[in-house]
């Protein structure tokens, strides 16, 4: 999309969301986002952008963008949460796997774009969602493999930085999927959940992007 089309289609926007990839994805394939020197008072309007970045040494650190302090080049952003906030504190969140994020500017609005290849979740407000359940799940395996790195912070936010979104989203997904099918009570209380993570398996390895081979994030994220 050119800079023109861009700023065209952000013009009524705060944040956009970019097409699933398929009917039934617990996400989406980009996310848009307007910061403007002055809001618009017409939606919402994000003054500030919270999430996770690689820095140039490597390591994951969280990152405010905000009309004083924009990203100047692009950058990879890192698994975990992003956030939206407007001037009045009220908050929009989503879960991305990673990705790439860019900056295009005008003299008054800068629009950052996120892609991925993995879905980018949006989340929902005290609501038990299948994208809040599978950032949940997804969080929950993150807190665990830093926990095995012990002290050594530094090295779990470096391979955090260093992995690839869809391998970790691929690795996830079937972290999730062993978990579950091993356990029948979880299996019994999240059925439309783990019935959508199954839909998901069988769209990746239809258009062959399951591998043959299945690691699980704990493989991904073990320490050195």
């Amino acid at each position: 999309m050119d800079k023109q089309s861009l700023m065209e289609l952000m013009q009524d926007w705060g944040y956009y969301l970019l097409p699933q990839s398929h009917r039934g994805s617990p996400g989406y394939t980009g996310l848009l986002v307007a910061i403007r020197q002055q809001p618009t008072g017409e939606h919402f309007d994000p003054h500030k952008l919270h999430l996770w970045l690689r820095e140039v040494d490597g390591v994951v650190e969280w990152r405010t963008l905000d009309w004083l302090t924009p990203l100047e080049t692009p950058a990879h952003a890192c698994p975990g949460r992003l956030i939206l906030r407007d001037r009045f504190g009220k908050s929009v969140e989503f879960f991305t796997f990673g990705g790439s994020l860019e900056v295009t500017s005008e003299l008054s609005e800068m629009v950052y774009s996120l892609r991925s290849p993995a879905p980018i979740l949006a989340l929902a407000d005290h609501s038990e969602t299948i994208p809040n359940q599978l950032a949940a799940e997804t969080e929950s395996l993150m807190g665990e493999m830093g926990a095995k790195w012990g002290l050594d912070e530094k090295g779990f936010n470096r391979r955090l930085a260093e992995v690839d979104p869809f391998q970790f989203y691929l690795a996830s997904l079937q972290s999730i999927l062993v978990h579950y099918e091993h356990s029948q009570a979880l299996e019994q209380v999240s059925h439309r959940f783990l019935e959508t993570l199954h839909r998901e398996r069988e769209w990746l390895v239809e258009k062959a992007l399951w591998p043959i081979t299945h690691p699980v994030l704990e493989d991904l994220l073990a320490p050195d």
